[in-house]
């Protein structure tokens, strides 16, 4: 039974499949004129009677595939209505097949061919609808055998990304630029503000604090990501003074309880940071909203002509540890005026298929 029409109905998956119907035609013919030759003493029909059954098995089990993925492509997100088409279809074309193929292969075994006696039309309809669920149940079992094929290894992959993020997220905390970067605010903070410079030390320890409590899972609550981002942010507004504004809004509270990968939206905010000129005359403007099912983060553009180059390997991690995890994609939108990446919000923690 197929559970999740997108990866199962691939590419791979149909190709698996074709290869199946080559070897159920090739096993098609030697069995049929094994099975036959105990009744018959006839030969040349046998040979006649097992080539037909080789040419039933072609013509319905690649027609089996082209209804699956015709199912698929018109009920791609409905799975009882993919179903029915499916099997409907699939069942009718066999029996049509079979009723269609057995006058012509028995004119030329010297069979009669009339179809009017009703035992041997119901003889008939069971025959082709048993080979038909046959064919159905062994393309079943190939999706199966591939789905898991592919699960297990994008949960590999899962791991290692998450591993790799784990260890993105360490080297950042003892990063010598990032802790060079916040022991000299934290000096000059002390110098001239220690009042000032308490609160960012506070920051800097709820912020790893945080950091390390998620550093084992694959996924975190939107309210502790976003923890993290106020943390953050509270940290660089400190540091930048007005040529940072940022903003959070939350249009619906009860979403702060769903999930989103762990350490997904900080890195945003850091890129933002790291990858624009901003000033107090033109400050970075960073807004986190969240809207309907999807949590955004925004800024506007001003790139910096000199420096480090973006690789854009960050971007693309969160996108493939995104798409392990939950099986969607991050929307990233540049218009050359603001750059824009939205995750949606899931429901479950254990989103991994």
């Amino acid at each position: 039974m197929i559970k999740n029409i997108k990866r199962s109905v691939t590419p791979q998956n149909t190709k698996e499949i074709r290869r199946l119907n080559m070897f159920l035609v090739g096993l098609a013919f030697p069995f049929t004129f094994l099975l036959l030759f105990l009744f018959e003493e006839i030969l040349s029909a046998l040979f006649i009677l097992a080539i037909k059954t080789a040419c039933y098995m072609l013509i319905t089990s690649n027609l089996l595939v082209w209804i699956l993925k015709y199912s698929a492509k018109k009920f791609p997100d409905n799975l009882f209505k993919f179903n029915c088409c499916r099997y409907t279809l699939s069942y009718i074309s066999g029996i049509t097949i079979y009723l269609t193929l057995w006058p012509i292969f028995a004119s030329l075994a010297n069979i009669p061919t009339r179809l009017d006696n009703y035992k041997l039309l119901a003889a008939f309809i069971a025959i082709s609808t048993v080979l038909t669920t046959i064919i159905l149940f062994l393309h079943d079992f190939v999706i199966f055998k591939e789905n898991k094929i592919q699960t297990e290894l994008d949960y590999s992959r899962l791991q290692l990304r998450s591993t790799q993020a784990e260890n993105l997220l360490l080297k950042q905390q003892i990063h010598p630029h990032f802790l060079f970067n916040s022991l000299n605010t934290l000096k000059a903070l002390y110098k001239k503000d220690p009042d000032l410079g308490e609160v960012y030390l506070l920051q800097l320890a709820d912020f790893l604090r945080s950091a390390v409590s998620l550093n084992n899972s694959h996924a975190a609550t939107l309210e502790q990501e976003l923890e993290i981002c106020k943390n953050y942010l509270n940290m660089q507004k400190i540091r930048f003074n007005d040529a940072l504004e940022w903003n959070l809004q939350i249009e619906n509270p009860e979403m702060l309880k769903g999930y989103i990968p762990a350490f997904s939206l900080q890195p945003l905010l850091e890129n933002a940071i790291k990858h624009n000129i901003f000033t107090k005359e033109m400050p970075l403007k960073i807004l986190i909203e969240q809207r309907d099912c999807y949590i955004t983060v925004f800024n506007v553009i001003n790139l910096r002509n000199a420096g480090e180059t973006s690789t854009k390997s960050g971007l693309s991690n969160l996108a493939e540890r995104y798409l392990l995890w939950s099986g969607e994609e991050i929307i990233v939108k540049n218009d050359g005026i603001s750059f824009s990446v939205s995750i949606k919000i899931m429901s479950h923690e254990n989103r991994n298929y």
